[in-house]
């Protein structure tokens, strides 16, 4: 507790430090006075013309520029049909807003359709930056759709994110942690409509700010919040119909004065699907001989109802102070029934049983956010001290019931019973932080931070039997687990420019103290444990311009990072999921590290090729064993893995009517790792591809092809076969360019399967096959409320970042 106690203290202390900042911003308008929305403008240095920053300009035409350290820049601006502009500037001369009049070309373009996109894909020294923008079939999309339009990025159908085919992804939402893994984040992520998002931010390897945690690297959603001062927003609505109907639904808005800035995202939305999922098992002696088998049929409807909100205020003190705090909250209520009909026969393949049973769970979740925060500014180059204090809390319920009647062969009911059971949990996250951020007129740029988090989780397990009329409390189920963790962090990170190249170097310590305990009951003793460790995080990136132009740049990164366990993987307890497959937890997992390092090249920011490798030691996977015919599923330390990987992406505007955008990533993976009976010991080469084609076809009309394939992949045991989809969309900008109506056909020819086998199980051949809710059609409908003026800085960061990723259902 006295470690908290000090990070609160330098919190507080950051109130009496006083200072100003600075920028460049202006305006580009065009000869009526109206914004040019989507000009892109271009900071550079003198003399060498090397590229510091770029920026597209907003609806109104607004750009600005923070954390300037130089004095002297070359300002370029672009933007199609009007000739290009360029100044110098010097920081110390220029007051207020620049104001920018671009003219038109003198080309012809009576018979040309001018269309204005965001580029796809951009490339920072430490991070990639996805618009979904770019892409018109993401109206009406969700988040998780747009996700998985990135390069590299793969969505499972249980919503499990894997980036350049490996998993252990920290999602963020505003450089805040969602605190959601599992079902809990993919429900949240269909959640967010895609229109409330500005960027995707994609690290394989974070900065040492960022938290350790996430082996695969972060994704960092940037939602739209406007700086703009007067009210204004955006409100969206999408319905969307498959074999069921789902809905998403946002509005966004936006109160900005000179002393306050008040914002509200608001979203709900219903969704229903299904998934029919055949599962074989095949069973044989010590000797190879066949010893019977097991086939299942589940056909589960699933359905959810969402409602989250997020609210804020930014308190601008004076030049030199922001006060901030916001608060978000969100439920959701959903569900699945699942109707299962599944057969046993013996080793001549006569049928033993029939076992029909009917599954239905309810669950809740049920998530408030609080964060404050506060900014000073400490010199007139832009440095900063802040600091953040978050309490986070979680509260999720489920109750279910499981039918289960046995029939003989000749269709005599011998055996039926009932189990039911409520699970449940509360999640508990403080978490305090400060970050200090210093700027040098050499271009030197310091960062340090400390964060301390406590986190307290306490999840139960009620079963009951009802076996021939009586219900009694079944003990071998039931538990109560206890869990608290204590993540003590501090970070440095430094980077400058020496000649042509851009470095930055960091190191990050983390110390973790954990205790669990599962409370015993009558048949069962109380067991505990508790764990301490340290760990030391590098990273490393350098970019080298390799002409004046900068049309050839090249960047390499090294990072270390860390996956701890879930926090319900921690549980012992055993949940049955049907008849014939358990679920168990682990106690005993160990943090999964992983070592990453990448070489890009990137020609004319283009054509980007990255070569990559990646060892993972301890490596956390779902392992699968079959006992007596029972099918258990549970986390393990089991696989040590190397990926080598090979990646390309490209976004190309070959006339004014038709854009390219395309990335391929060819991967291959080795898993080496005992297994229970077994050994594993496998290699596969992967490869997945995205092509997306827009075309403008004059008027306010753009359409989209978009087709994606991924080949199959060995994941430590299991081989997940291949799939491919083709997508179409047609969008149309009405109300004086306000309102955007766009309609979307997914999944063509329903060919996103998820179909598999499983490998290395004792005497045992497996797989599965299923059908999902994937051909559909979106009609979405959005605008933009209001109109805007001048710009704020803004706070998005909170100190709860890496516990949150670690929630799950």
């Amino acid at each position: 507790m006295k470690k908290f106690t000090f990070i609160i203290g330098l919190l507080l202390l950051t109130f009496s430090i006083f200072a100003q900042s600075s920028g460049i911003k202006g305006y580009v308008k065009d000869a009526q006075g109206k914004g040019v929305d989507l000009a892109l403008v271009v900071l550079k240095n003198l003399p060498d013309s090397t590229i510091i920053q770029s920026k597209y300009c907003d609806q109104e035409g607004f750009f600005s520029f923070s954390s300037v350290i130089e004095t002297k820049f070359l300002l370029q601006v672009n933007m199609f049909g009007y000739d290009e502009y360029t100044m110098v500037i010097n920081t110390l001369e220029t007051k207020g807003d620049i104001q920018i009049s671009l003219i038109e070309s003198s080309e012809s373009l009576s018979n040309v359709t001018i269309s204005a996109t965001k580029s796809w894909v951009e490339r920072k020294l430490d991070r990639i930056i996805v618009n979904p923008e770019a892409i018109i079939s993401n109206a009406g999309a969700n988040a998780i759709e747009a996700i998985e339009k990135a390069p590299g990025i793969l969505v499972d159908v249980n919503g499990n994110i894997q980036l350049k085919g490996r998993s252990g992804v920290s999602v963020y939402v505003d450089d805040k942690p969602l605190n959601l893994s599992g079902t809990e984040l993919e429900n949240y992520l269909k959640s967010l409509p895609a229109s409330s998002i500005q960027r995707i931010e994609i690290m394989t390897n974070p900065p040492a700010k960022y938290e350790a945690a996430g082996n695969a690297g972060v994704i960092n959603i940037v939602t739209k919040r406007s700086t703009l001062s007067g009210t204004h927003g955006n409100v969206s609505l999408a319905l969307t119909q498959g074999r069921y109907t789902r809905s998403n639904n946002s509005l966004n808005l936006n109160h900005n004065t000179n002393k306050l800035a008040l914002y509200a995202q608001l979203g709900a939305g219903i969704r229903y699907s299904f998934q029919d999922l055949n599962i074989n098992r095949y069973y044989r002696t010590d000797g190879g001989l066949p010893d019977g088998s097991f086939t299942q049929n589940s056909f589960i409807v699933k359905d959810a109802k969402s409602a989250n909100a997020r609210v804020g205020i930014d308190y601008y003190a004076n030049a030199k102070t922001t006060l901030g705090f916001s608060s978000k909250f969100m439920g959701q209520p959903n569900g699945d029934k699942t109707d299962n009909t599944a057969f046993v026969r013996d080793a001549q393949n006569m049928l033993s049983n029939r076992v029909i049973a009917d599954n239905t769970t309810r669950n809740r979740f049920d998530n408030v956010a609080y964060n404050a925060y506060l900014r000073r500014s400490i010199d007139s180059l832009g440095s900063t001290i802040s600091g953040d204090i978050d309490y986070v809390q979680y509260g999720t319920s489920a109750n279910q019931i499981f039918k289960n009647d046995i029939f003989d062969p000749s269709n005599n009911r011998i055996y039926t019973d009932t189990i039911d059971g409520r699970l449940p949990a509360n999640i508990n996250i403080y978490t305090a932080k400060v970050d200090y951020l210093k700027l040098q007129k050499s271009g030197i740029k310091w960062e340090a931070g400390v964060k301390t988090a406590f986190t307290s989780t306490d999840n139960e397990a009620i079963y009951f039997k009802t076996l021939k009329g009586v219900r009694t409390k079944d003990n071998t189920l039931s538990n109560r687990f206890l869990y608290d963790e204590w993540i003590h962090s501090g970070y440095v990170n430094h980077s400058r420019k020496i000649g042509k190249i851009d470095a930055q170097i960091g190191l990050r310590t983390e110390t973790t103290s954990l205790s669990g305990q599962q409370l015993g009951n009558e048949i069962k003793p109380d067991t505990s444990f508790t764990k301490e460790y340290t760990n030391i995080f590098p990273t490393f990136y350098a970019s080298w311009q390799g002409d004046s132009l900068g049309d050839h740049v090249w960047v390499l990164d090294f990072g270390r990072r860390i996956d701890r366990p879930y926090f319900q993987d921690l549980n012992p307890f055993v949940s049955p999921l049907d008849k014939f497959t358990f679920y168990s937890g682990n106690p005993n997992l160990l943090p999964t590290y992983s070592y990453n390092t990448s070489l890009t090249w990137s020609y004319k920011s283009k054509y980007n090729t990255t070569l990559s490798y990646n060892l993972t030691t301890d490596g956390i996977n779902e392992t699968l064993e079959i006992i007596k015919g029972i099918y258990y599923s549970r986390p393990n330390n089991i696989t040590t893995q190397h990926t080598i990987g090979l990646s390309f992406d490209t976004g190309i505007q070959l006339t004014p009517w038709y854009r390219i955008n395309a990335s391929s990533n060819l991967m291959y993976f080795i898993f080496k790792s005992p297994l229970y009976t077994e050994f594993i010991d496998t290699s596969s080469i992967f490869w997945m591809a995205n092509v997306i084609q827009n075309f403008s076809l004059g008027r306010g009309w753009n359409a989209e092809l978009r087709t994606d394939y991924n080949s199959d992949v060995i994941v430590a045991q299991l081989l997940i076969k291949s799939w491919g989809t083709v997508n179409v969309a047609l969008q149309k900008k009405v109300l004086k360019d306000k309102g955007t109506f766009k309609i979307s056909l997914n999944d063509l020819f329903y060919t996103r399967r998820a179909d598999g086998i499983i490998y290395n199980l004792n005497n045992t051949n497996a797989d599965w096959d299923s059908t999902l809710d994937t051909r559909s059609a979106t009609v979405s409908f959005s605008y933009r409320i209001g109109t805007n003026t001048s710009k704020k800085p803004k706070h998005n960061s909170n100190g709860s970042e890496a516990e949150t990723s670690r929630v799950k259902s």
